[in-house]
């Protein structure tokens, strides 16, 4: 065995791993290991939201064009998926190379293989051994995964990402993020039959009930099936494709099977117990200031620690209040109440604090502004049938409480509502600000009157 010793050793090598490197590696002293099994990068960089991104503009495109077609667009292009695959992979090529070279260039040693913990303060990565003053776990979550007869059969998000030729039918398990992004992709990618199986009645939970009931309207549209209170029970292969059984006694036929139906805290780095290290089915349980519970020498950020979300900015921001913990002392916490969340569909929907139903529970004097767009002008321009919104303001003191938007450019739009609930902006001073004009922001406007 090779025996190493450093400062800080980081396992996992994505977008909250960076963000804590960055920090720590502020100290020029400070000696650093990184330690990751698959390509360095990370899921959000290689296998989820930019390489995700290429698949939504293009859906987007499409969308548009169609939305416009015989209203001055005269005929509607359609999706050339291997050139889409080949735009996407050009981002991708010599990522994790280049991350690699750039750890290095800074004094950071790199090592590649399977994690394990090994005592409070060891990592044993095939026939090294690591040992740290520290230790951050920085390892994401991995798709759930469904244990029915068949299931050899079912795929993950990541194969779709990397499919070379889009199949005509497909079948999404599970109705969250991750499938009602893919499948308006699919859809608009030019897949005929496209189906979202959801085994309660209510899909998206994080998001407000009409915001959600509007998405529902452009799934139809988009000939996108929805099936609720519908659970995969057997998977058996067909002469041509699959078959998908239920609990409802239905079977759907299809070409690929995609299961969505959540992700769960990568936790094998912790597999024999040996680290001391308190976990829950919600990932490493944490302090206020991200440090283990039951090993102070390990701090957890990002989608593998017990913290409110599974985000990307999220993540970025555990990782440099990590290191600024780890450096200066436990002095620093993240305010988590207002967190703006986007869902890439077509529209699309932005989400920040408290839905109508959290705000009715929690109680207060409010009022609720909910409307539809699709007569906007920002809307009729660009063809779009379903869009709304629901904004909830304190009576009181005039804040906004909520907002939620499910139309073309929310995802951009939640962002001046999260930062006006950030800095306490009222929903008067939104009104009367001078916005450009006629842009998608300009229209929160009349949103929150």
């Amino acid at each position: 065995m090779n025996r190493h010793t450093f400062d800080a050793i980081v396992i996992g090598s994505g977008t909250s791993a960076y963000y804590a490197i960055v920090g720590l590696n502020q100290d020029q002293k400070y000696k650093i290991a990184v330690v990751d099994a698959r390509p360095y990068g990370g899921t959000c960089a290689l296998r989820g939201c930019q390489p995700k991104k290429y698949l939504v503009s293009n859906a987007e495109a499409i969308a548009m064009a169609s939305q416009l077609h015989g209203r001055g667009i005269n005929g509607v292009p359609s999706t050339d998926w291997k050139a889409l695959q080949e735009l996407k992979n050009q981002f991708l090529q010599g990522r994790s190379e280049a991350d690699v070279k750039q750890w290095k260039k800074r004094g950071v040693s790199t090592f590649h293989g399977n994690a394990r913990m090994i005592s409070d303060d060891e990592i044993q990565v095939g026939d090294d051994i690591l040992q740290g003053k520290y230790i951050i776990l920085a390892t994401g979550a991995v798709p759930r995964r469904t244990d029915i007869e068949g299931s050899a059969f079912v795929h993950d998000s990541e194969f779709f990402l990397d499919l070379q030729e889009l199949p005509e039918r497909i079948l999404f398990i599970g109705g969250g993020y991750i499938s009602f992004e893919f499948a308006h992709v699919a859809a608009r990618g030019g897949a005929r039959e496209v189906v979202i199986m959801h085994r309660s009645s209510r899909p998206l939970k994080g998001f407000d009930n009409d915001i959600v009931a509007t998405l529902l309207k452009a799934s139809q549209a988009a000939h996108i099936k929805v099936l609720l209170e519908t659970s995969p029970v057997r998977i058996t292969k067909e002469e041509e494709g699959y078959m998908v059984h239920t609990s409802s006694a239905e079977a759907f036929q299809t070409d690929l099977i995609i299961e969505a139906t959540g992700r769960v805290p990568n936790l094998a780095v912790l597999e024999g117990g040996k680290g001391n290290v308190d976990q829950s089915p919600q990932g490493v349980v944490v302090n206020q200031y991200l440090q283990s519970t039951t090993n102070p020498r390990v701090y957890a950020i990002g989608d593998c620690a017990a913290t409110p979300y599974m985000l990307a900015p999220t993540a970025d921001k555990e990782g440099q209040v990590a290191a600024d913990n780890i450096l200066h002392g436990n002095t620093r916490i993240i305010d988590y109440s207002c967190i703006p969340s986007a869902l890439f569909t077509v529209p699309s929907i932005g989400s920040v604090g408290l839905t109508e139903e959290q705000a009715l529970q929690k109680g207060g004097d409010f009022r609720v502004n909910h409307g539809e767009t699709k007569r906007w002008p920002s809307s009729k321009r660009i063809g779009e049938e379903h869009a709304a919104y629901k904004i909830i303001i304190d009576n009181r003191t005039d804040l906004i409480l909520g907002a939620h938007i499910v139309r073309h450019n929310a995802a951009e739009v939640i962002n001046v509502f999260a930062l006006a609930m950030q800095f306490n902006i009222k929903a008067s001073d939104l009104a009367e600000f001078m916005w450009a004009y006629p842009t998608f922001t300009s229209d929160l406007k009349y949103m929150v009157k």
